[in-house]
């Protein structure tokens, strides 16, 4: 529910009131509902008293004052212009109802285009033909018909139908409304633009593999549409009982094959059978008393909406709005799944982008061997899968490994299928694994390259990249090749520091220092948690927690740490120092150093307590960071160093290596101390001054925190980026090339 609604609250006609109908749920509906109402949405809640789709429409129907009324259930998120391409089609003449073709849970395939229904409630699904023309040399027996979470009535229409019939309190309930719609003369459209994104979510009626649990409204539903709409004069002729005859072998079949095929125990197949005897029997019976086809539902008001013939609709609806970026960014983790620099970058610019108002999507690799779209805390996430025949595979402008090609096919194509349902405006991709290479080579719009470490500043670090001559010449040194390529073509290159870019003008010869194509934008962190208080308190013999976060490499520099470990003089009673990151690599020689050193600190340093934690979830990881006294990121290189706004923004005192871009991030004995990475004797005497002096410790915090919020917060780097991605469209639309 939380996206539906939020995927309404980024939608880009703005004149809209949000009505949510909770029904008898017991899943917390009220408290997320509550969390919700901060979206800038006209927002009711109105409640149903029983589980009955009908009913809950006609009180939402009751509650709302406009003029077109919308349906979309809780399981469903809506694309940003699905409102306002719908109420467009409104301006035609005689139009009644209004929908769009339908996405099914994988946000790629469709659930529904097009459908028609005949008068016993069969549906059929059309892909290409618009019931319309299908339509017009038809009896009436045929018409066409929406999908209950993608659809829109005149409000004045339902009020003239009766809205929705109480008896069909699951499936058909929308149907009858259109038949009845139709049998006004008034017209049906389906919009192919309109889409809603429809991620099933199993119900008290079926389970997560879409086996019924019940089949009692549905069975009750059919039975009762098919005597109140079929055409026969007759309400007892033989051809009707024939219908329901069939529908019953049909359910008895599918319910038989669950069973046979172990899907349901013979306690669920009992009770379908006797849910489908019941539900026959109470629809024939409905069905039969004509009565109940005209009742008017109790749930329902009179009222007169001021629709008119909709001219009015010119001056509300307008061109979707130009100032709403589509920005696409590629990153082949991203949270919660992977934590690693550049996806937690990526997290952070996607959400500091939604809260102004753009619509962003990520590509990011698929863990199974399914592409699939999902729609996640206002982010449109694309989960590729880069198994495709090799055929398909585009040709690389430089020489790459298979595998960095398929995954910027993967990327690319995916960008050319997005282009033609949402728009691109721009594209930022990383520079580690050149995933945007194709798309900068074939895609009409612009594609910013983000710098970020690299495999040539990472070389160094890498002694299996270094040992193995076979790898290193058909993967890693064609790589930089094509880094090289990126910087040399890309449209506009984003840094995170000053320092990422004078080390690769060092490494690869370029001159971006002095380039216009470049823009500065340090990297920024939305962090909830409370200043952390714990340094004022602790006394110098207190325990005090040393933290490390990163991955255990060489470059990360876990080494020096525990180097410095073992000269340290602190009489501190109890010192526990915790690496948090991507384990050891087993059997390297990079790790059988460390190991030989925290061997030797727990051998000759008996105060000091050294956890190895490995990978942890943000939540743990918060945790962890509340808990440390001292932050010591000794990274041999950071083309910024996340991790260390992180620790400012927990007010956390912090040492780090004066390299890279860390030493942009912190000043020297202002908001954290920095140490030679040459000297591990200044590394362990800062760590000492830290041991033994609280005062300094929140001295330090104090200030970080102090320069988190100046400089590095979320909101800071999205305004920038939201400039400079501007700034770079404005640049090609005006490019006289």
């Amino acid at each position: 529910m939380p996206n539906a609604i939020r995927s309404l609250a980024t939608q880009t006609y703005h004149d809209l009131e949000l009505i949510v109908v909770n029904g008898p749920s017991t899943d917390n509906t009220a408290v997320v509902l509550a969390e919700q109402e901060t979206l800038g949405l006209a927002f009711k809640i109105t409640h149903c008293p029983s589980r009955n789709l009908s009913e809950s429409r006609n009180i939402g129907i009751s509650a709302a004052s406009g003029d077109v009324i919308f349906f979309m259930d809780d399981d469903a998120v809506a694309h940003s212009g699905w409102v306002e391409r719908i109420m467009k089609s409104y301006m035609q003449e005689n139009v009644g109802a209004v929908g769009g073709f339908t996405v099914d849970h994988t946000g790629i395939s469709y659930q529904c285009k097009y459908t028609v229904c005949d008068r016993r409630g069969n549906a059929r699904f059309l892909n290409t033909l618009s019931p319309e023309s299908l339509l017009d040399a038809g009896n009436g027996f045929m018409f066409p018909s929406l999908l209950g979470t993608n659809c829109s009535f005149r409000a004045d229409v339902l009020n003239a139908v009766n809205g929705f019939d109480d008896v069909f309190a699951y499936m058909l309930d929308e149907t009858d409304v259109c038949v009845k719609i139709f049998d006004l003369g008034y017209r049906i459209l389906t919009i192919p633009t309109a889409l809603v994104f429809h991620k099933y979510a199993p119900s008290h009626s079926r389970n997560t593999e879409r086996i019924p649990t019940a089949l009692l409204a549905p069975a009750r539903s059919k039975v009762y549409f098919t005597f109140k709409h079929a055409p026969e004069k007759t309400i007892g002729a033989l051809s009707l009982f024939e219908e329901v005859n069939q529908y019953r072998k049909d359910i008895e079949f599918a319910n038989r094959w669950y069973l046979d095929h172990k899907k349901i125990t013979p306690d669920h197949y009992l009770e379908l059978v006797a849910d489908l005897d019941k539900g026959i029997t109470e629809g024939i019976a409905l069905g039969m008393d004509r009565s109940n086809f005209s009742k008017r539902s109790p749930f329902l008001r009179d009222w007169q909406p001021n629709c008119g013939d909709f001219k009015h609709l010119r001056n509300a609806v307008c061109d979707e709005d130009t100032t709403k970026l589509r920005i696409y960014f590629v990153s082949q983790g991203f949270p919660p799944f992977d934590t690693a620099g550049i996806a937690r970058w990526t997290y952070e610019c996607s959400q500091g982008l939604v809260a102004l108002g753009h619509e962003v999507h990520v590509l990011t690799r698929a863990s199974s061997k399914t592409s699939h779209v999902d729609f996640i805390d206002g982010v449109w996430v694309h989960f590729l899968d880069d198994q495709f025949d090799d055929d398909q595979i585009y040709v690389s402008p430089v020489p790459l490994p298979d595998s960095i090609v398929r995954r910027a096919t993967a990327v690319h194509k995916e960008l050319a299928r997005a282009e033609s349902i949402w728009g691109v405006d721009v594209v930022s991709a990383p520079i580690w694994d050149v995933e945007g290479i194709i798309a900068a080579g074939y895609l009409s719009k612009p594609v910013v390259l983000s710098l970020h470490t690299t495999y040539a500043l990472t070389l160094p670090f890498k002694n299996h990249w270094l040992e193995d001559a076979e790898y290193r010449s058909k993967h890693v040194n064609k790589v930089i090749v094509a880094e090289k390529w990126m910087l040399d073509q890309a449209t506009r290159i984003l840094g995170n520091s000053k320092e990422v870019v004078l080390a690769i003008d060092d490494v690869y010869g370029t001159n971006l220092n002095a380039d216009p194509r470049v823009t500065i934008v340090p990297h920024g962190l939305l962090i909830s948690t409370a200043v952390h208080q714990k340094q004022n308190a602790s006394l110098p013999h207190d325990e005090i927690n040393i933290l490390f976060v990163g991955r255990m490499e060489e470059r990360k520099g876990p080494d020096l740490l525990l180097e410095a470990l073992c000269l340290i003089k602190s009489p501190i009673a109890r010192i526990k120092v915790r690496f948090v990151g991507k384990s050891l690599e087993n059997g390297t020689s990079f790790s059988v150093k460390c190991l030989a050193l925290i061997d030797r600190i727990r051998r000759e340093k008996k105060n000091i307590d050294i956890e190895l934690i490995g990978f942890v979830d943000d939540a743990a990881l918060d945790t962890y960071y509340q808990q440390a006294d001292i932050f010591v990121a000794p990274s041999r290189f950071e083309s910024f160093g996340l991790i260390l706004i992180e620790a400012m923004a927990r007010g956390l005192s912090i040492i780090a290596g004066d390299i890279g871009g860390m030493r942009e991030v912190i000043t020297n004995d202002v908001d954290g101390l920095l140490f030679d990475l040459q000297s591990i004797p200044l590394l362990a005497k800062k760590i000492d001054s830290l041991l033994t002096n609280a005062e300094l410790r929140s001295t330090l915090g104090k200030s970080a925190r102090l320069t988190y919020g100046a400089k590095f917060t979320r909101d800071k780097m999205a305004q920038a980026l939201e400039a400079f991605f501007l700034e770079t469209i404005a640049g090609v639309e005006n490019d006289p090339k």
